[in-house]
């Protein structure tokens, strides 16, 4: 019998906020998100699918456009196994420009990481290029 191991609230919100600051620091290595996330992560973005791999991609993608970044949650839910967030994500590309997105996310956690992540984005200031960072890939 294998049991369900649940995040206390507390928990889900630290590692939230450490996937985050791992995602918004250009500098981070990305053997660090073997920390965070599971080996066969999937992620759903403005319908698009990507699967570890492309995570990782996709966080070359923006470390090479993003010069720095934040994100600050309005709404954070939980019952331990899964959360849900709306939350802002300003960021400030490498040539100056500021970025903002709200994003609407559902996570799916294993253990202490995330498996799954279920995302809209929406574009609240920036240029029609930057629509795409929710899911841009290495060009």
């Amino acid at each position: 019998m294998t049991t369900k191991y649940t995040l206390t609230e507390s928990e889900v919100h630290d590692l939230l906020r450490r996937v985050f600051a791992a995602f918004t620091n250009p500098e981070t290595k990305p053997e660090i998100y073997a920390e965070l996330l599971t080996p066969d992560y999937i992620q759903y973005v403005d319908g698009k699918q990507l699967d570890y791999a492309g995570f990782l991609a996709h966080g070359a993608a923006l470390q090479a456009s993003l010069s720095s970044g934040s994100v600050t949650f309005e709404h954070v839910v939980t019952d331990g196994t899964s959360a849900a967030t709306v939350h802002i994500a300003d960021v400030v590309k490498v040539n100056g420009d500021r970025v903002r997105l709200k994003v609407i996310a559902y996570y799916q956690f294993r253990g202490n990481r995330i498996s799954m992540i279920d995302e809209l984005t929406h574009l609240l200031e920036g240029t029609e290029q930057d629509r795409n960072l929710g899911s841009r890939m290495p060009t």
